[in-house]
């Protein structure tokens, strides 16, 4: 009896979010610094994007880019770990990440992930970079969700 493979979807309801960003949004913290701060943040998205308001917006809007039947995407540089071997950046595992920001305008296909491959209790930031000429990768924005939460000024209360 082979064991069954899970969805993507149940694989990131395990992902547990950084006790930081759970305060933050618990106590109405978690919002844009305005477009103006990310951009100087993640330099490299251009395009505006909006924080994902709560835990069910992220993981409804945490994609993937790929067709439901593939388990990678050279275009996006995504893969599914039940299936590949782990790979670093630019790539990034759709079963080990969750999206917190997303574009605000539809068609963009950008956002900033959490990245839990190298720590599931103090996952990175990444970022989607459409600007490379090499399709959609990935860029680390911060090693940690506090740094991240710093650069956009959300700790400074």
């Amino acid at each position: 009896m082979t064991p069954q493979i899970k969805t993507i979807s149940e694989l990131r309801q395990q992902l547990q979010l950084p006790q930081l960003l759970d305060e933050l949004i618990r106590t109405g913290r978690w919002t844009h610094p305005g477009d103006r701060i990310m951009e100087s943040v993640v330099p490299f998205i251009t395009d505006p994007l909006d924080l994902l308001p709560n835990r069910e917006a992220m993981q409804r809007e945490s994609g993937p880019l790929m067709a439901p039947s593939e388990t990678e995407s050279l275009v996006f540089h995504e893969y599914r770990g039940a299936f590949h071997k782990s790979r670093p950046l630019p790539w990034i595992d759709v079963e080990k990440t969750l999206f917190i920001a997303v574009n605000r305008r539809i068609g963009d296909d950008v956002g900033i992930a959490l990245d839990y491959r190298d720590n599931p209790d103090e996952p990175s930031v990444v970022g989607g970079d459409y600007h490379s000429g090499k399709g959609l990768q990935y860029r680390l924005i911060a090693n940690t969700f506090c740094q991240f939460a710093k650069s956009l000024g959300l700790l400074a209360n």
